[in-house]
């Protein structure tokens, strides 16, 4: 299966440099025009894809719909609750320039924070099962910068890290097979 997972676009709170975790905040309208333009440049090189999820979180879900629309997609989007965003706990709504820091720090913990490890294992998991249940296909799955790190620091934990950047409406791809994990690269 190819996975092609997009960052969601932005919201008010990435605008504002704030923590927004599992709060569910919409798009802005900068968000909803880095979705529609990431849309016509798929369509205009000729990508296509078998299935369009997104994390039921809103940001996601409307960014999804938006970049569908685009493509011409009419199929249901697919949402899954294990592509949600990371659970920062108390860090959300925080400035990001007080928590990164911490969330970058290797092995942070805090009672009830999802930690590094507890994510990858949450991600990878989830994206073998995706796998098994898309064999063969082309997905495009919209959700957040630190479900596409955690993906990418299993594939390649030497390359990449948490401190990774992952821009609204970035593209990262990979290649999963019953059991290995590659990345095919980012756009």
């Amino acid at each position: 299966m190819l996975l092609s997972i997009v960052r969601h676009g932005q919201t008010y709170y990435n605008a504002s440099g704030l923590v927004q975790g599992r709060i569910d905040i919409p798009l802005n309208d900068t968000g909803k025009e880095q979705a529609i333009e990431l849309g016509k440049s798929l369509r205009k090189r000729h990508e296509h894809f078998d299935v369009i999820m997104a994390s039921p979180l809103s940001r996601a879900l409307e960014s999804a719909t938006l970049i569908a629309n685009e493509l011409g997609y009419h199929d249901p989007i697919e949402t899954d609750p294990r592509f949600v965003e990371r659970d920062f706990h108390h860090l959300d709504g925080t400035p990001v320039e007080t928590a990164m820091p911490l969330v970058r720090s290797k092995n942070y913990q805090f009672e009830t924070y999802e930690t590094d490890l507890h994510l990858i294992d949450r991600i990878q998991k989830a994206a073998f099962d995706l796998a098994k249940r898309h064999a063969h296909k082309s997905v495009l799955l919209v959700a957040h910068s630190h479900v596409i790190k955690a993906l990418m620091i299993y594939a390649d934990p030497v390359s990449y890290t948490f401190a990774d950047l992952i821009k609204h409406a970035d593209v990262v791809t990979f290649e999963i097979t019953d059991d290995t994990i590659k990345v095919m690269g980012k756009k």
